[in-house]
């Protein structure tokens, strides 16, 4: 323990002197001996610490390392469940990463940095949580506190989209959609030519899919209850397939 005090003072005295590099190179030690004592929490402060020292030092270039430390400090700071610090330093290795041109990478931290925030959600939501300085932050809110609606929307993005980053899922989502609607049309009637008619499996299909996607059906119009689930099934389309576009423009047309 001596050691590793030792080393984060020095790093100190050095940051004080301005002696950026030097004290970037004790703040990694001291790091890596909290690591092999699992000390997970300060090791996330010190290779925080070591990032925003070598950051210091190139000024407004980025390089890899400084954003694959900000990288490492969060998946430690994940270890020991300090989610919020966690969604700041994968945010901090997110913009290091973009501005190093590395959108792969600043993609995959973008995603993490939301999934953190959103587990600390959850945690804080049930929890009553501690701080890296011990003192208490958090509450035991109750469902319809403050911390819900952020809650239920980081949620729904992550499933629909992956908070962007994941536009495929949007596709999975629009087939289990018009799989789930095409069985409750099933169960409805369709006007045909003049004449209503129980639809069979693959007209519920088809009228689900033109549905969703607002093609239109040429010959078939929902009657009864299957109209207001039209409605809903059209009124989600509305909403995911530009999503699906948008998700796609971001994530690909950055390369």
């Amino acid at each position: 323990m001596s050691d590793r005090k030792t080393l984060e003072q020095e790093a100190q005295e050095l940051l004080a002197e301005e002696k950026y590099e030097a004290a970037g190179e004790r703040y990694l030690q001291a790091a890596k001996a909290f690591q092999r004592q699992d000390k997970h929490d300060r090791a996330a402060i010190c290779l925080a610490a070591a990032a925003s020292t070598r950051a210091s030092v190139l000024g407004d270039k980025t390089f890899h390392r400084v954003a694959s430390l900000y990288e490492e400090a969060a998946q430690e700071a994940e270890i020991c469940k300090d989610l919020e610090y966690a969604s700041m330093l994968y945010k901090f290795a997110a913009i290091a990463y973009e501005r190093d041109y590395n959108n792969i990478a600043f993609s995959e931290c973008f995603f993490k940095s939301r999934e953190a925030y959103r587990q600390f959600l959850i945690q804080d939501l049930f929890h009553t949580k501690k701080t890296r300085d011990s003192v208490a932050i958090g509450f035991n809110l109750p469902f319809f506190g403050k911390r819900l609606i952020p809650l239920f929307t980081a949620t729904f993005s992550a499933f629909l989209w992956g908070h962007g980053e994941r536009p495929h899922r949007i596709v999975g989502f629009g087939i289990a959609l018009i799989l789930l609607f095409a069985g409750l049309y099933s169960f409805g009637h369709f006007l045909q030519d003049s004449a209503i008619i129980h639809p069979s499996l693959m007209q519920c299909v088809y009228y689900s899919f033109t549905c969703y996607t607002r093609i239109g059906p040429e010959n078939l119009t929902a009657v009864g209850f299957a109209k207001v689930l039209s409605i809903i099934q059209a009124f989600i389309g509305i909403f995911t397939i530009p999503l699906y576009l948008t998700g796609l423009c971001r994530k690909y047309l950055r390369y």
